[in-house]
């Protein structure tokens, strides 16, 4: 296997060490009472889950499944995926900010071919499914108020269905107490490095007992989260509209050549959170139980973690007039602000009945979701071979071209699952469901005032462009571009899990899944630039099946080893764009097929002188991996499939006490290898109305994007009893990643690919508790390391044209310093 690079391990190991010292020595000396160890870090081995259907301790299953409870995750300031993602190895997402939501892939075991940084809604289905509690989620929300949070690396498609192509993730929420009146809240208030403002949360929740058998559970939450990436050079707009509104003119009589009003945004890229939720449960009996749970969150702001901190300024590529301010740290050149929202909302209906010899089940969700983003493309379309249809000729010196991506997606699931009871020599999980998802993606590209600049300077021609003139044409407020997708996919799927203990020691589960699944899909677009107009419609329907085979051994009370072969499915889809014209696409990039992972893994997990662990090796095949990606010249939205693609690597996980220190620890760190295992080679449009010859290419060998070979997280706290007056609890973590790389590694000739470096970054905290009360000091990114996650694509083309004005890199937040207040009761 490919090595990580030797600085880069030896540091990571490095702060391992100097970390467990510290967290050793440091305590001691400070008071002279006992300590006494959290229990967070000795018992993750028996975190009840319940990922296989039955409620089993993380020890006993014989499967690779991590599992967090409720109290670590809060403790460690997580609060949405990305952060989950620093936890967990082998699992990442590109962590652009929460303006992102709707375009970040999560990426279990460097299962991803598709572009890390995209702008608007993915196209195809997500390879890990994501479930709150049974229920499949929509949308985005803030994680609060959880039970656990369990991580299932590898294909989960027998339980889990199609989108679970290389794993799962299930969001545990707290249920409602019966007979119970407790709550909990908390505020937060940080000092966020290179900004000038704080950041701060607060949430609360109660727990309502409704008589005997009922109960009813609120939580709330809200976060602001402070900008710190300074925008430089934003182009004034009429009513600060970022989309539509005109640009302001220095000299307002002069509509041809005045240059526009510029100005300065300090902090720009802030993002605010709300999230609700509601749980009530009714358990009239011991053998029937109805939990009806509504989920709302919305977020909003402006732009997100990213700069491009190496633009050495001057003569502006659009208006020569104007120098450009250079870039450092934590700071964009940018003609346009980027605001985005979004809204998600999700209710589930569940019910069990245990009837003596299993148990009934169902799941009734619903969820939907909608968004904008709004990118400023201004940099890129000026950087593709037809740029100058967008500024005129002579150029708009007041060119803006903002791209608006809005998404809306509404899901309906229906789900019965029959599980036996325990303690029988065979055991079975089976079931069926439903699910129909209505998806609608839209792209529209606006030109403020290129059309009435155009005209002043054509002298009042409206001759287009295309025909030799100067005039840019556009439709109704501004609107160059317009693309609208609707999709409409159905799942028929039955499935089943047969478990045979052949003895008390050794078991082998076979499973399967069967489906019937419909996609439909209608694209129109029309171009004011180009002169088209497009109406799509396109659609597949099929059966196919998919299987698992898992055995395991226990070899004493506390000890097991474990084989799993398992498959994952995606569904395939179709694409549309010009096939004539300057900005036309090849016809074979019209549609996609499903992709398909087989999963082998052996592995072994149980306790060792008090040290839990879990050990495993895994080969992935991935076949006909989707890619979603702009096409290299046009820029064109479009999945496409390369042949094959693998994954295998290593898996460890470790946690327990450090001798008789008092101090706990909690590691793990694995390995992926990641690569294309055959080469594919696509033609694309060259942007003048021709086609390049193996312009999308993937070679054999080719790294995967946005992964890294090697990741790896480990904490340490130490909790010490202060008799009467209460307890400190003493934390320190780190997460490591390797380098990744943006693009497919022989992608484009066009878009070079490049790579984004490996790094550690340190978190810590120190914790006061008494009589229900808790005060947390606490830091994130505790060296305040700017840490550049990926870089975005740039062209050759757009760099011959405007330099280095497009390099831009998405960032990790700085360091924050912060105070966290906690009443239970």
């Amino acid at each position: 296997m490919q090595q990580m690079k030797k600085g880069a391990r030896a540091q990571f190991f490095s702060t391992v060490s100097c970390a467990a010292l510290l967290l050793s020595v440091a305590p001691l000396g400070a008071h002279a009472q006992t300590a006494a160890p959290s229990n967070e870090a000795v018992t993750i081995g028996e975190v009840i889950v319940t990922a296989s259907r039955r409620a089993e301790t993380v020890s006993k299953l014989p499967f690779n499944v991590t599992a967090y409870g409720g109290e670590q995750l809060q403790r460690s300031g997580v609060s949405d995926v990305a952060a989950l993602t620093k936890q967990v190895p082998n699992f990442s997402i590109q962590d652009n900010g929460a303006r992102t939501q709707a375009s970040s892939i999560p990426i279990i075991r460097g299962l991803n071919a598709s572009q890390a940084v995209l702008a608007g809604a993915r196209y195809f289905q997500s390879p890990v499914g994501f479930y709150q509690g049974n229920a499949p989620i929509t949308g985005a929300f803030p994680l609060y108020d959880l039970e656990r949070v369990e991580v299932l690396r590898g294909p989960q498609g027998t339980l889990y269905g199609a989108g679970s192509l290389s794993g799962a993730v299930r969001l545990v929420p707290v249920d409602p107490k019966l007979g119970q009146f407790s709550g909990s809240a908390s505020v937060s208030g940080g000092v966020v490095s290179h900004s000038k403002k704080n950041n701060y949360s607060g949430q609360a929740i109660v727990n309502i007992p409704l008589g005997e058998d009922a109960a009813l559970r609120i939580g709330a939450r809200h976060e602001y989260q402070a900008g710190f990436i300074d925008y430089h050079d934003v182009l004034k707009r009429e009513g600060d509209n970022y989309l539509t509104g005109l640009p302001v003119l220095a000299t307002p009589s002069d509509v041809a050549n005045s240059p526009g009003v510029y100005f300065t945004q300090k902090d720009g890229n802030y993002a605010k959170t709300t999230g609700a939720r509601a749980a009530f449960m009714w358990k009239p009996t011991d053998a029937f139980s109805l939990n009806l749970a509504y989920n709302y969150a919305r977020s909003r702001g402006v732009g997100g973690n990213i700069d491009n901190s190496r633009f050495p300024g001057g003569p502006s590529p659009i208006d020569p007039r104007r120098t450009l301010q250079p870039t450092g740290e934590y700071e964009r050149s940018l003609p346009s602000l980027e605001p985005w929202s979004r809204r998600s909302q999700l209710a589930s209906l569940d019910a069990s009945y245990d009837l003596g010899f299993a148990t009934l089940a169902t799941t009734m969700t619903y969820g939907k979701t909608h968004g904008q983003a709004l990118n400023d493309s201004t940099v890129n379309l000026l950087g593709t071979p037809a740029g100058f249809y967008y500024t005129g000729t002579p150029a708009n010196p007041r060119t803006v071209i903002p791209n608006a991506y809005p998404d809306r997606d509404r899901s309906y699931t229906q789900e019965f699952r029959l599980v036996s009871n325990a303690g029988s020599k065979f055991d079975y999980v089976v079931g069926a469901f439903f699910q129909q998802q209505r998806r609608y993606l839209g792209q529209f590209i606006y030109a403020p005032g290129a059309d009435t600049q155009s005209l002043a300077a054509g002298g009042g021609s409206k001759k287009p462009i295309a025909a030799g003139g100067t005039y840019v044409p556009l439709y109704a407020n501004s609107l160059a571009y317009r693309q609208e997708t609707a999709q409409d996919f159905k799942d028929y799927s039955a499935y089943g899990e047969l478990t045979w203990h052949i003895t008390d020691a050794w078991q082998v589960t076979g499973g399967g899944r069967y489906f019937h699944q419909t996609f439909d899909q209608k694209l129109t677009a029309a171009s004011s630039l180009f002169f088209f107009t497009l109406d799509e419609r396109s659609g597949s329907k099929g059966n196919d099946q998919i299987f698992k085979l898992n055995t395991s051994y226990k070899y004493d009370g506390s000890n097991q080893v474990y084989a799993t072969w398992s498959q994952g499915f995606r569904r395939g889809g179709a694409n549309a764009f010009a096939t004539t014209g300057g900005t036309l696409e090849p016809r074979e990039l019209l549609s996609y097929a499903p992709d398909k992972t087989n999963n082998f893994e052996l592995g072994a997990k149980g306790t060792f002188a008090r040290i839990y662990y879990s050990a495993d090796v895994f080969y992935v095949s991935w076949d006909k991996a989707q890619i979603d990606m702009q096409t290299p010249y046009n820029l064109t939205s479009v999945v496409l499939n390369a042949k094959k693609a693998a994954s295998k690597g290593v898996e460890l996980e470790l946690n327990g006490p450090i001798l008789d220190t008092g101090v706990n620890f909690n590691f793990g760190l694995a390995y992926a290898k990641a690569r294309l295992s055959d080469s594919f080679a696509f033609a694309a449009g060259n942007g003048a109305g021709g086609v390049v010859a193996n312009a999308i290419r993937g070679s054999k060998g080719d790294r995967l994007p946005g992964a890294p070979d090697w990741s790896g997280a480990v904490n340490f706290n130490y909790k010490q009893d202060l008799g009467d007056v209460g307890s400190l609890t003493y934390a320190l973590g780190a997460d490591f990643r390797s380098s990744t790389v943006n693009l497919l590694s022989s992608y484009s000739k066009n878009i070079p690919t490049r790579v984004a470096p490996g790094y550690v970054m340190l978190n810590g905290s120190v914790s006061f508790a008494h009589d229900g009360w808790e005060a947390q000091l606490y830091s994130s990114n505790l060296l305040d390391k700017r840490v550049a996650y990926a870089n975005a694509p740039q062209s050759l083309t757009s760099r011959a044209k405007l330099g280095a004005w497009g390099d831009y890199t998405p960032v990790s937040r700085p360091r924050e310093v912060g105070i966290r207040l906690t009443r239970r009761w």
